[in-house]
């Protein structure tokens, strides 16, 4: 890059400080020695934090020129780091204190003053020294060039310029409708378009979207990835992230089945990568996307492609690519290219971005001057049409138009096109956001950034100094910031993003000096002991990587490592010294630890630790002693025992790991500030039982309870539910061996009947229950208005069910493995004068003895009141079902699917005939089925697996449908004196006359 530097984060200094004056004001009040010396450094201090802070913002915010300013902000961020370490230090002595006098529960809330007597000389010394530096620090502000800063930031506002709050993205495709139609020609073809069918007698057939970063190739991509005939067509739908690196066939193969299994209620196979794959797609029809193909894909997709051959014809490839070879390399069917969009369209994507609905004919003009700059790229429309936006003024939008960074856009580097954009993004954003954005630059290409995980390491780096915040409250909000700004594109995963490539390459030269990812190609044996925040991303972890003695770092996460012999050995080497490190990630190398590494005493500051999938399976007792501790991970780890003393780790808010390893932990009931655990295993033993849970009054988000067979007695005081008000999704689950006996029965309904939750729940699941009903608080309208999910999951002996149709937000409900209920009618319905206010889906799954489903009494003038949002019906395995009430069958009914029904639609004349309003229609029936044509006028989707269908009555009826889709249909006639008219596209069957 070429010309000034970009600095990003101040290291929320001004809270850093303000909370070391605030604990230094008491340490002072108890060490009478110090306090005539260290009172006036101490107001000093306190009294320049509001120039610290305009100073530092305004540094941050743009290009610094200045080079004895820009020195004298790194010392500055030196010394708040030494006053983070300190007042680490002093908490680590606090909660060892405490533990002392077994006080394990209350080791939050006890105060600084109580440990203050434990200080050694050398504590006050090392406290004294850093007042000193501080000092030292603001005594500079008095300069000419800090005046001229402080004038700069008077100008222009700095500190009052907070982005405003944006609605959400969504995302849009603008200026491609015929590359759109291209491709769904391609992948849905239908017989009128018989031209631009690929799909041959080949196995599969491989479509490319080509074109340079920026273009929409993936926003492309997932628009015919969700479009419902991708869902129709095939019986399995994946997509692979193709730009991660240093990746063998085994290890894209089972991305490929675990990208499968997403769709699927069944788990997929298990089992070497390769042969699972060729399991999963055997004689099944899929559509895969790779996106961002990268180098090694091309070189393993010979031996990729041959595997996926044994899936059925008509499956379907489509990748994306910057590389036009990849067309002859991957031996492509056909291709579509996308190319920078003219500036026409251009103004079009970044009218929609920055005005929304509220189009202002003063700004078009200064808004096309900007869009020149853009290299007519939509995903840099998008990221600056966003940033106008959030203030529609004329003076705003000109700052923006006039930014001296937009001089490099004319700079014909390929390579540098988005930095213009994206650092003057970064100035507007408020310094914590920045911060965070420009700690996202040290991961790899294709990494999928999973919400939670990143925002704890966030918070773990650098912002554990913040008193009287509840960070776990801002760190969604900070998050969706950033996404609302474009910087985080979403995926088809759930709550999981990536950092399209075009803006992370800037964000990796704007965070430079304070963030580095090490890797083969970017000289991996530099110094690195000058950044803070460093990825290893490297094949041989023993290359030498000098972080030196006095080392900087606070985040180290390793990736790669595959060439890596005696990993423990070479962690070791590069975690040799003692320092700072908050956060430690081993998680995601393939190089795996095997052991505990006893070299994590080194670094008593430690707040987010992952040992995820390393193999380890013994921890020693020096884990207990990392008292700052508030994130561990140990998914995939396999233990037999766990350290008694774990549940003096007083700070761990987050444990990840499986229902095996949290039941070893004893009485974890006392780690109180405990926010996720998703699964807590009842056991039998003490320390281990339900009533753990009673004081885990924090825990959040999701919580799963089983074993809860080991219960046998239980009231409402021993878990107290009703108090976890941040839980949203609860499971409550019973182990399948319970069984069927009377006084197993009652004990089921004693624990649930005791396990009432908070009003706050938005999802229940209970599965494996064994009561034979279930408690009224679960159908409480007055209590559950936020409950949107229930799942009733093989509950064998249940025989009635509760007046859910009472519940006012619940959106779905599954009913599934109900063996012995044998009537559904008033009473699941309830007596509320609204049944099923806002249900939007309903499923009854593998009920095999349920043979009525009554309607609801005195219907006739009320329909309107039932279900009024009810879009999809799915009924499968219910083999004696002989109908449907017409309460279900209302005109917002939009899908009905039935599966394994022989009963329902197998008599004549067709207990089906009010079937009246739908547009998507399901049928799977080993057996005769018919269909009245008279109530089809408004279909549109007629999917018929493995029957024999009869269609009724035609006499000259045209039925409109768009697609029939049939499979393993021996028989699909027409009945009726005169033959049946039906314009349709047909695949694999034909229609005749009866």
């Amino acid at each position: 890059m070429v010309g000034p530097e970009l600095t990003v984060g101040g290291w929320f200094a001004t809270s850093v400080i303000s909370n070391f004056v605030a604990k230094v004001r008491s340490i002072l009040e108890d060490n009478h020695t110090l306090h005539a010396e260290s009172i006036e450094m101490l107001y000093r201090v306190k009294e320049a934090l509001p120039q610290i802070q305009i100073l530092v913002e305004v540094t941050e915010r743009r290009a610094i020129s200045n080079s004895s300013y820009a020195t004298w902000l790194q010392q500055f961020k030196d010394v708040v780091s030494e006053a983070e370490d300190l007042l680490d230090d002093f908490e680590t002595k606090r909660i060892r204190e405490v533990l002392k006098k077994k006080k394990v529960s209350s080791v939050v809330y006890f105060p600084l003053r109580f440990v203050t007597k434990y200080l050694s000389d050398t504590d006050l010394l090392r406290l004294k020294d850093v007042l000193m530096k501080l000092n030292k620090i603001i005594s500079h502000i008095g300069g000419p060039d800090f005046h001229s800063m402080v004038a700069l930031a008077d100008k222009e506002g700095v500190t009052i310029r907070t982005p405003l709050p944006l609605p959400p993205t969504q995302p849009v495709v603008i200026g491609r409708d015929k590359e759109k139609q291209q491709l769904q020609n391609m992948i849905f073809p239908s017989v009128q378009q018989p031209q631009d069918c690929v799909q041959s007698s080949k196995q599969f057939s491989v479509i490319a979207v080509i074109g340079p970063a920026g273009v929409g190739k993936t926003t492309l991509a997932q628009v015919i990835y969700n479009n419902p005939n991708a869902k129709e067509d095939f019986a399995l739908r994946g997509w692979v992230m193709a730009s991660r690196r240093n990746r063998n066939k085994q290890d894209i193969a089972k991305d490929i089945v675990d990208s499968f299994g997403m769709e699927q209620q069944d788990s997929l196979q298990t089992g070497p990568s390769e042969s699972a794959l060729s399991s999963t797609i055997e004689n099944k029809r899929f559509f895969l996307v790779l996106d961002d193909v990268q180098d090694n894909l091309r070189e393993l997709w010979g031996s990729l492609s041959s595997t996926l051959k044994g899936a059925a014809n008509g499956s379907v490839v489509l990748l994306t690519t910057q590389s036009k070879e990849d067309a002859y390399i991957f031996r492509t069917t056909a291709q579509v290219s996308l190319d920078h969009l003219s500036f026409q369209i251009m103004c079009r994507v970044f009218e929609h971005h920055a005005f929304g609905k509220q189009k202002k004919a003063s700004l078009e003009s200064i808004g096309k001057k900007i869009v020149q700059n853009l290299h007519g790229l939509p995903l840099l429309a998008e990221a600056i049409g966003r940033l106008l936006r959030q203030k529609l003024d004329e003076g705003h939008w000109q700052n923006i138009s006039e930014n001296p960074w937009w001089l490099f856009s004319e700079d014909d580097d390929s390579e540098n096109v988005a930095l213009p954009s994206v650092a003057i993004l970064c100035e507007y954003l408020t310094d914590h956001l920045r911060k965070c954005l420009g700690y996202c630059s040290i991961f790899p290409s294709g990494y999928l950034f999973e919400k939670n995980m990143l925002v704890h390491m966030w918070i773990a780096s650098f912002m554990q100094q913040h008193d009287g915040i509840c960070v776990e409250d801002m760190e969604k909000e900070w998050f969706d910031k950033l996404f609302n700004h474009s910087f985080f594109q979403p995926t088809i995963w759930k709550n999981k993003y990536i950092i399209p490539g075009m803006i992370k390459e800037p964000l990796q030269v704007i965070a430079g000096k304070e963030c580095h990812a090490a890797t083969d190609s970017g000289e991996p044996k530099r110094r690195l002991q000058l950044h803070r925040h460093l990825a290893i991303d490297i094949s041989d972890f023993h290359e030498h990587l000098d972080l030196g003695e006095a080392n900087k770092v606070r985040t180290v996460l390793f990736f790669n490592g595959r060439r890596t012999v005696r990993s423990h050995e070479a962690f070791g080497n590069i975690l040799a010294h003692p320092g700072s490190l908050r956060v430690l990630d081993f998680s995601y190398s393939e190089a795996k630890l095997r052991k505990f590494p006893d070299f994590l005493s080194k670094f008593p500051h430690l707040r987010f630790l992952d040992l995820s999938f390393n193999g380890i399976t013994v921890i020693p007792d020096s884990l207990c002693k990392l008292h700052l501790l508030q994130v561990l991970g140990l998914r995939g780890c396999h233990f037999k025992e766990l350290p008694r003393d774990m549940n003096k780790l007083s700070n761990l808010r987050f444990l990840y790991a499986a229902a095996q390893t949290v039941s070893l932990v004893y009485k974890i009931g006392k780690l109180t500030n405990l926010q996720g655990l998703e699964e807590f295993p009842v056991g039998k033993t003490e320390g281990h039982k339900i009533t753990e849970l009673k004081n885990l009054n924090e825990i959040s988000r999701k919580l799963c309870i089983s074993n809860l067979e080991e219960v046998t007695h239980i009231d409402k005081r021993d878990a107290v539910l009703s108090k976890k008000v941040y839980l949203k999704k609860l499971v409550l689950k019973w182990g399948l061996a319970t069984g069927t006996s009377t006084i197993a029965s009652y004990g089921c309904m004693e624990t649930l009947n005791s396990l009432e939750p908070n009003a706050n729940l938005e999802e229940l699941k209970i599965q494996c229950y064994m009561g034979v009903g279930l408690p009224a608080w679960m159908a409480d309208k007055e209590r559950f208005t936020k409950l949107k999910h229930i799942h009733l999951v093989e509950c064998k002996q249940l025989r009635t069910l509760p007046p859910l149709g009472q519940l006012p937000s619940l959106l779905i409900l599954v009913l599934q493995g109900l063996s012995v209920v044998e009537k559904i009618g008033s009473e699941f319905y309830g007596k509320s004068y609204r049944v099923f206010p806002s249900l939007e889906e309903l499923k009854f799954l593998d009920m095999p003895n349920w043979r009525e489903w009554s309607d609801i009494e005195e219907i006739q003038d009320s329909w309107n009141l039932h279900f009024p949002h009810l879009r999809k019906v799915q009924i499968r395995n219910c083999k004696v079902l002989s109908g449907m009430p017409l309460c279900c069958l209302q005109a917002s009914l939009e899908e009905l699917d039935i599966s394994g029904c022989d009963e329902m639609l197998a008599c004549r004349p067709s207990c089906s005939e009010e079937l009246k309003c739908f547009s998507c229609l399901k049928v799977h029936c080993l057996g005769r089925i018919y269909l009245p044509c008279d109530c089809l006028g408004s279909l549109e989707v007629l999917n018929l697996q493995s029957c024999k269908v009869y269609f009724q009555g035609g006499r000259g009826q045209i039925i409109k449908l768009r697609r029939i889709l049939t499979s393993d249909c021996t028989e699909l006639k027409a009945e009726g004196k005169e033959q049946l008219v039906l314009e349709v596209s047909i695949s694999k069957e034909s229609i005749c006359s009866g």
